[in-house]
């Protein structure tokens, strides 16, 4: 077998490969401090930059406008609403009138022509979002916590898509995933039963965010990088909330006075999801989805290293060859694509599923029904007060802040907070936010899979993290 590279790259390709993805290592993947504040990512600081507390969307608000009784209605609010009310006009016009600039574009019709349920959560997230502006509808639907939770969870989501948008094919497009996975494929495969591309994912997520690291995962599912199992666990084990979210757990459930290091909690965390991204692929369901690529666009890629091949030569050849087939063009074209989609098509499922979800468990015992056996295997572990904050366990399926919520204002044993603060957050599943985007994707699971995936991280990870409790809780 030759060693002779398969591609043979200008410096123009190189120039490409290494600048582009220099920069979006840089943006993704390297936590720094700006002034007195976390440790956190280009983009994450950028994005607080632009929607964080005292930021320039914040700032430009619009006096009276609507009765909006849940905050200062400004920017971010306004984009949501637009968002959410245009996917919603936009569908039923498809429905109706078929137009061609939708019918005859297939990513347009994609995004607008819905099958009836989803056309039916547009509406009821546009009858949401508006209902939330004018302060009127039910109680249990504008009240401060569900309607805060739900408005706050979508006015973050806008922010972070403004920039995860432009700049994910940074990531993606310039041969760094090429680079990358074929260098430690072996690893992964072995440990994840994953390409070794899907690294990028995980480090995606853990420095940056679960919503990008599932928007990572369905592009490479649909352009022929993932097969729907590898796509499937990657978006359900990978898909982890970043440090700096972490930080704010930490700090709203108050660990702090009784847990004195943020690593500690933090590395419990990270130990407990790289135990469970080994074990689940290897158990249903996630064993028997099907390892097979979509067949619009077939299999794409190349990890696969010839006898004879200097492993680092081949991987700069794929690369470079990725960096080369990739332009500017390309990169604002797909930018243009996943901000249309993601706000025409994401949003409005959020903000619909993740509200309904939060006013069953606000307004009926369903979710105090549904944690009763939760709660006694929580005592069994030995859990103080299982069966009182059980319920703030399971509710994790709906968002992963909720349960700090819930706890944040509870006098709640130290021990308590630690099993159920770590566990909100390797549970991973969270219907309004990457549930949502699962289930709109290409990735061969539905909502039935997602909840009994979640249960099964809950059941396996509990005990591991009352071990830890047990082990570094002092108090």
């Amino acid at each position: 077998m030759s060693n002779k590279p398969e591609f043979k790259p200008s410096g123009k390709d190189i120039a490409k490969f290494i600048i582009v993805s220099l920069i979006g290592v840089f943006l993704f993947l390297v936590p720094i401090r700006i002034g007195g504040s976390q440790p956190n990512i280009m983009l994450g600081h950028a994005i607080d930059w632009l929607g964080g507390p005292g930021s320039w969307m914040r700032s430009v608000t619009f006096g009276d406008l609507g009765t909006y009784a849940l905050g200062q209605f400004d920017l971010r609010y306004l984009i949501a609403m637009l968002a959410i009310t245009a996917s919603f006009v936009m569908s039923l016009v498809a429905m109706i009138f078929k137009p061609a600039f939708i019918m005859n574009n297939e990513k347009i019709k994609n995004i607008f022509v819905s099958s009836p349920i989803f056309f039916i959560s547009k509406a009821i997230g546009a009858i949401i979002i508006w209902m939330l502006f004018l302060g009127i509808g039910p109680d249990f639907l504008i009240n401060n916590f569900t309607g805060d939770v739900m408005i706050g969870l979508v006015a973050g989501l806008v922010v972070i898509f403004i920039f995860l948008g432009p700049t994910m094919p940074l990531l993606t497009e310039f041969g760094l995933m090429e680079f990358v996975g074929i260098l430690i494929r072996k690893f992964v495969r072995v440990l994840f039963t994953l390409p070794g591309r899907a690294a990028i994912d995980l480090m995606a997520s853990w420095f940056g965010s679960s919503a990008a690291a599932v928007i990572i995962t369905r592009n490479q599912h649909e352009k022929g990088f993932y097969t729907g199992r590898e796509a499937a666990v990657n978006a359900t084990c990978f898909a982890f909330v970043s440090l700096p979210f972490t930080f704010v757990v930490f700090e709203m459930l108050s660990m702090a006075e009784q847990f004195d290091s943020f690593w500690r909690f933090y590395l419990a965390i990270c130990a407990i999801c790289l135990l469970l991204a080994i074990v689940m692929p290897r158990i249903p369901p996630l064993r028997g989805i099907k390892d097979e690529y979509l067949p619009e666009v077939g299999k794409q890629i190349e990890e696969d290293v010839p006898e004879g091949t200097p492993i680092f030569k081949l991987a700069f050849s794929r690369a470079t060859k990725r960096a080369h087939g990739t332009t500017a063009g390309d990169v604002v074209k797909s930018g243009a694509m996943s901000w249309l989609s993601i706000f025409m098509d994401l949003i409005p499922i959020i903000l619909a599923w993740g509200t309904l979800a939060l006013v069953l468990f606000e307004s009926t015992p369903i979710f105090d029904w549904l944690s009763w056996p939760l709660g006694a295997y929580m005592n069994v572990l030995g859990v103080p007060e299982a069966f009182d904050f059980a319920a703030a366990a399971l509710v994790g399926f709906v968002d992963m802040f909720i349960p700090a919520i819930l706890l944040s204002g509870e006098a709640v044993p130290g021990m308590t907070k630690f099993v159920i603060g770590v566990l909100s957050i390797v549970q991973i599943i969270y219907l309004a936010e990457t549930g949502a985007l699962i289930i709109k994707s290409k990735i061969p699971l539905g909502i039935g899979k997602l909840f009994i995936i979640f249960i099964i991280r809950t059941v396996i990870a509990l005990p591991l993290i009352v071990l830890l409790a047990n082990l570094l809780f002092r108090g």
